[in-house]
């Protein structure tokens, strides 16, 4: 075939299509077949389709503001052979980069021909295995610096937070640290989990009282579904009533009599009938509670608190119907009669809340309390008052009673540290609520009374509360009521 030499155009006619059918040879469509060598250059308006192999022989080939695809096969720089999608070979012992990628005039990623590579930033795990270069080699040192500073740019960890004994480079400087988070145990004899790394281990195992055996049945603690049978009910001291506990206040259920404790052959008896057993000290009350028999004992502060709060919450025992509406009921506190009364012995011993008080609903003066079981508690408020097993340590702050030398509010000030959560409401209520009032420790050692008695009216209360007596005191206006 002959050699065509074409010069920036063909005829008269810009090629629209030419198609390269072997080497470089050319059918466009103003020519039927020909051979032709671009010797200056070669122009296509529309597209160029090679079917077979071309080759630049040039000093350079470009594509200006278009694009370039390879659909498929590999690509060779350097190499007329690629072994991967992109080969790119130099001369043995080649310097200088291979592979260079840039932002403006700003390099962000280069590889030498040494397998060196440098970046901007690197994350995960990109060094794991590098080892640092020779301390001659500057270039690569800072490199290699650069890098690790980087990598520890990115965590947040210190010492604190390392396992003693453990070490790591937290500064990027080469030199190692030693972790300070302290390795610790757990200890069965404290509710305290302190800070710090724990072995693996099971509860069970640090506390073997952890077990479905000693939680009571109902009860799950940390997976383990109790078998203990649910706490039985006395058998002895008469009518008794079970309290739910209160994880707030550190009780467990318990039993209380349901009505102050009535002297039945030297027994404190939960009954109906009879007036309270009075002239009683809180030392001969304890003994009294404790002959019952095993787990058996004067009613504790934090017994009687989870009661005082379960009445509380209670909307039944609020006069305007629910929580915190009206006032609590206040129970036989107004002097009318001038003495404690038995409560309510009829067929239904809990139809007649008033009995024995001459008042009616809706009276403050309802003798009775209902428990969050729908069980009614008699006389938790007025009548008499009742020892509770605790004795106050005189002065301020957490830990001491406050000596307010007279009755107050349970809003006052000085009780907010300790004593309103020990002894008094949960929510914002006072004598104005039929609360009850508070008088405080005016001696250390002095026992603890509850709940008033027939005749203070105001200062009686679910949560009235007085610590200015002796443990050896009596008076007539003081009973008490056992718990198991």
């Amino acid at each position: 075939m002959p050699v065509v030499h074409f010069k920036h155009f063909i005829g008269s006619r810009a090629l629209s299509r030419a198609v390269i059918i072997g080497f470089i040879q050319v059918c466009p469509t103003i020519l039927s077949a020909a051979e032709f060598e671009v010797v200056d250059k070669l122009r296509v308006d529309a597209y160029a389709v090679i079917q077979g192999s071309a080759d630049v022989q040039g000093a350079g080939f470009s594509v200006g503001g278009s694009s370039f695809a390879v659909s498929y096969g590999k690509i060779g720089i350097g190499t007329a052979a690629p072994a991967a999608l992109l080969h790119i070979s130099s001369a043995a012992g080649a310097g200088g980069d291979l592979v260079l990628i840039s932002t403006g005039s700003s390099d962000v990623i280069r590889m030498t021909g040494a397998g060196e590579i440098y970046a901007a930033k690197y994350y995960g795990n990109a060094l794991q295995g590098l080892a640092a270069p020779a301390t001659t080699d500057s270039a690569a040192n800072k490199a290699y610096v650069d890098a690790v500073t980087d990598i520890c740019a990115y965590g947040n960890a210190a010492l604190s937070d390392i396992v003693s004994g453990k070490t790591a480079d937290l500064n990027c400087d080469g030199a190692l640290e030693t972790g300070t988070l302290p390795i610790r145990t757990l200890d069965p004899a404290s509710d305290t989990v302190a800070e710090g790394y724990y072995n693996a281990t099971t509860l069970a195992a640090v506390d073997a009282d952890l077990a479905a055996a000693n939680i009571v049945n109902g009860v799950t603690i940390f997976g383990y579904a109790g078998t203990f049978p649910a706490l039985p009910a006395p058998d002895i001291g008469g009518t008794w009533l079970l309290v739910p506990g209160d994880a707030a206040l550190g009780t467990r259920d318990f039993w209380v009599q349901k009505y102050e404790a009535k002297n039945v052959g030297s027994v404190p008896t939960s009954q109906p009938s009879g007036t309270p057993w009075v002239s009683i000290t809180q030392i001969e009350s304890k003994l009294r509670c404790e002959a019952l028999g095993p787990g058996y004992h004067l009613l504790a502060m934090e017994e009687a608190q989870t009661i005082s709060r379960n009445i509380e919450n209670n909307a039944w025992n609020w006069d305007g119907g629910s929580v915190g509406s009206g006032g609590l009921w206040r129970g036989h506190t107004d002097g009318s009669p001038d003495n404690s009364l038995e409560a309510d012995v009829t067929g239904d011993p809990d139809d007649d809340p008033y009995v024995g008080t001459g008042n009616v609903t809706p009276s403050i003066e309802r003798r009775g309390h209902q428990l969050s079981s729908g069980q009614y508690l008699w006389d938790w408020s007025g009548n008499v008052w009742e020892w509770v097993d605790m004795t106050c340590t005189a002065g301020a702050g957490a830990g001491y009673w406050y000596d307010s030398g007279a009755y107050i509010e349970w809003d006052d000030a000085n009780l907010s540290d300790y004593e309103k959560v020990r002894a008094g409401p949960a929510g914002a209520y006072t004598s104005a609520q039929n609360a009850g009032r508070y008088i405080g420790c005016t001696s250390t050692g002095n026992a603890g009374l509850r709940g008033g008695c027939w005749n203070i009216a105001a200062t009686a209360g679910v949560f009235a509360f007085a610590l200015g007596n002796i443990p050896s005191a009596s008076y007539t206006t003081v009973g008490f009521r056992c718990a198991r």
